[in-house]
């Protein structure tokens, strides 16, 4: 994925947007939710509630085709939702996810028929910087099978894309990182994973790159136990390419509503706008 290139679309038929004015640059505004406030004495009090992002891209001069196409996306015409992959933060993994519930202090993101409880203190392997921002979710499952540990959504990919999911792990029994790779229908059309490996207490660093698969549109990553037993890991990731990058707290694929799009027509045949995105 090219590191200057937004991707807009929904899901299956993301498509690259023309790279916005060099006077006009690509903005993106962190919107918190919550308010401030201040005690008798004049203390501030900071209540937030959450973050949601907004962007800004502006073209002064953009062709009729994809002209046409965003304002049928904007129309609603495409279908939906609508996703943006923002190439400025390459770990596409939701914040909550990729900082192991590090956002809400709690296990929501993640799907497991066993316990997950959050813990403030990463695993951090051997050789690899503490991931700062990131906690650490320790996962129990009592069944002798063992179970899994899922992303609760599907991530957005490419056609034709390879990308790689990591993950920092620390367990005595048997691990394997999974993927299930979904086509726009949301339907499963393989699977993907490692060979079961046991990272010791003070843990490690695994992989898995996922091929590039015809009619992919999503992967959803996961953790798999063959056995009872409990498992500790940190700073998900997933990332465009065969090899891992250094890791990022997450948020490169976000669901967006266009809020606006005015349009102007600086010559004919050519058209000018500033789409302003929000973050679902």
């Amino acid at each position: 994925m090219d590191e200057s290139v937004f991707w807009l679309g929904p899901l299956g038929a993301l498509r690259a947007l023309p790279s916005p004015s060099l006077g006009g640059a690509p903005e993106m505004v962190p919107v918190r939710t919550g308010g401030l406030h201040r005690s008798i004495t004049g203390r501030p009090t900071l209540d937030r509630l959450g973050i949601r992002r907004t962007w800004g891209l502006t073209w002064p001069y953009l062709d009729e085709d994809t002209h046409r196409w965003l304002s049928l996306l904007y129309a609603g015409l495409l279908g939906g939702p609508v996703w943006l992959l923002d190439p400025t933060a390459g770990n596409r993994l939701p914040v909550q996810v990729a900082t192991a519930g590090s956002v809400e202090h709690g296990p929501e993101g993640f799907a497991t028929a066993g316990t997950l409880t959050w813990q403030a203190t990463p695993v951090t392997p051997p050789d690899h910087p503490a991931p700062a921002g990131s906690g650490a979710l320790t996962w129990t499952t009592a069944a002798t099978g063992g179970g899994l540990l899922l992303a609760r959504s599907a991530v957005p990919i490419l056609p034709g894309e390879p990308v790689t999911f990591a993950a920092s792990v620390a367990t005595t029994v048997p691990v394997t990182l999974t993927a299930f790779v979904l086509n726009a229908a949301d339907v499963v059309i393989t699977t993907m994973s490692t060979t079961p490996a046991t990272p010791d207490s003070s843990g490690a660093r695994m992989r898995l790159t996922v091929p590039a698969t015809d009619g992919a549109a999503s992967v959803r990553p996961g953790l798999l136990v063959g056995q009872a037993g409990t498992v500790t890991t940190s700073a998900w990731s997933l990332t465009s390419g065969p090899e891992p990058v250094v890791w990022s707290a997450g948020g490169g694929a976000a669901m967006v509503l266009i809020e606006s799009m005015p349009w102007k027509y600086p010559v004919p045949g050519s058209f000018a706008t500033t789409l302003t995105l929000l973050e679902v």
